[in-house]
């Protein structure tokens, strides 16, 4: 069977109520030139990239980072605290499910399988950092550098 095929309540169900695919959990930048956003490859695509779209010179989109890529085409492991975080807020996708960002809207922190990682979002490169333990949740300090639980933790 096609997805033209499927019926309704599959459709519904193997879409997650049509939302994959959409983009989500927008952040625009305190200049307003890049805008910041969680979008799967297709309707039926679970994992989340992370993409900018550059308003400056005409609109261009493009991805910042990918969980395939960043995790060498393997596929995510979750700790029990992430998989518990995930049911809590009922997330039903996979990849880059979170992400925050610096006060310029420059650098983006996130978690792949509970490795942290963090995205230069004007260069569009993105690199895993070291961390000791699995992170949750991590996020950028106002200096720019990634903390794995405050943003107010000091960076070393």
């Amino acid at each position: 069977m096609t997805t033209n095929q499927l019926s309704f309540p599959r459709q519904h169900a193997r879409t997650q109520r049509f939302s994959l695919g959409a983009p989500r959990a927008f952040t625009v930048s305190p200049d307003g030139a890049r805008v910041v956003f969680l979008r799967s490859s297709s309707g039926t695509d679970r994992a989340n990239r992370l993409w900018v779209l550059d308003l400056e010179g005409g609109a261009q989109e493009r991805i910042a980072a990918d969980p395939g890529q960043l995790l060498g085409g393997g596929r995510e492991q979750l700790s029990a605290q992430e998989r518990a975080r995930r049911e809590r807020s009922r997330e039903g996708s996979a990849g880059i499910v979170s992400y925050a960002v610096d006060t310029a809207v420059e650098l983006a922190a996130f978690a792949l399988s509970g490795r942290l990682f963090a995205a230069e979002l004007r260069a569009g490169t993105a690199r895993e950092l070291p961390a000791a333990g699995p992170v949750l949740d991590p996020r950028p300090s106002r200096t720019g550098c990634v903390s794995r639980t405050s943003p107010r933790a000091p960076c070393g």
